[in-house]
C-alpha cells in the first residue's frame, strides 16, 4: 500500500503543475522616437501572465545592446507605484504604471542618439522573471535657428520734420521754375529780333556810315553823326 502512495503522490503534484498556468512577462516599446527637445520620454510596457502578480519589480535602461557596462538608469519600484528619480550615465525620471514604465531622460543631446533597451524584471513574489523589449531608436533633431526677421525702420519726428521740409523745396524750385522760364523765353527771342533787325538795317545802310546806340532798353542805329565836313572830292 506504501509502494503505491508514492507514486500516486507524485503524480497529483506533476498533474497540478502542469493543469497550473506557466508564468511569463513581455516586455513591448516603440519601434522609434524623433523628437526636437533634449527631454525624450520613452514608455515601456509589460505584461505578466500567471496566477501570481508581481509586487516589487526592477527596471533597467540599457544604450547599444542590453549587456553589462551599457547600463543608462536603473532602479526599483513596488506596486505603490511611486515615482523615483536615478543617476547614472543618463539623468532619468522614472513613473511606473500599471502595466507600464514612463522614462523621461533629462538633458540628452545629439550625441546620444542611438538604439535604447527597456529591461523588467519582477523581484517579488517568487518565481522570479524577466524579459527585455526589442529596443527604441531615439533620435534627436538637430537645433535650427531661425532667422530673426527685420524690422523696417520707424520714421521718428525730426525723420518727417526732414521729409517735409525736402518736399517744399522741391515744389518751391518747381514753381519758380515754371514762372520764369516764359519770361527767359521771351527775352531771349526779343534779344535775337533786334540784333537780327539792327543787323538788316546795318547792311541795308551799308553805304552810309551808321551808328548804333543804346537808349537804355534797346540798340537804335542811325547815320553816324561826323563833325568833320566831308572833304570836297568824296562828294562825287
Amino acid at each position: 500500500m506504501k509502494d503505491l502512495y508514492q507514486p500516486a503522490t507524485l503524480l497529483i503534484c506533476l498533474l497540478t503543475i502542469l493543469k497550473a498556468p506557466a508564468l511569463a512577462m513581455k516586455v513591448s516599446q516603440p519601434r522609434e522616437l524623433i523628437v526636437e527637445k533634449h527631454n525624450v520620454t520613452l514608455q515601456c510596457k509589460y505584461n505578466i501572465t500567471g496566477d501570481k502578480k508581481g509586487e516589487s519589480f526592477r527596471v533597467t535602461i540599457y544604450k547599444e545592446k542590453p549587456a553589462k557596462g551599457n547600463e543608462v538608469c536603473d532602479g526599483y519600484f513596488n506596486k505603490s507605484m511611486l515615482s523615483f528619480e536615478c543617476r547614472g550615465a543618463a539623468h532619468c525620471e522614472i513613473q511606473p504604471n500599471e502595466g507600464s514604465i514612463v522614462i523621461k531622460f533629462i538633458g540628452m543631446n545629439r550625441s546620444d542618439n542611438g538604439w535604447y533597451f527597456c529591461q523588467v524584471e519582477k523581484m517579488h513574489p517568487f518565481p522570479y522573471t524577466v524579459d527585455v523589449g526589442n529596443g527604441t531608436w531615439i533620435f534627436i533633431k538637430p537645433d535650427v535657428i531661425e532667422p530673426t526677421p527685420k524690422r523696417c525702420p520707424q520714421l521718428t519726428q525730426a525723420s518727417l520734420i526732414f521729409l517735409g521740409l525736402t518736399v517744399l523745396l522741391l515744389l518751391y524750385s518747381v514753381v519758380i521754375s515754371y514762372l520764369h522760364w516764359p519770361l527767359g523765353a521771351t527775352a531771349c527771342i526779343l534779344g535775337m529780333k533786334e540784333a537780327v533787325d539792327m543787323k538788316c538795317e546795318l547792311i541795308h545802310n551799308f553805304d552810309e556810315p551808321a551808328t548804333a546806340t543804346w537808349n537804355g532798353q534797346r540798340w537804335e542805329t542811325g547815320p553816324r553823326q561826323d563833325n568833320e565836313k566831308r572833304p570836297r572830292g568824296s562828294e562825287q
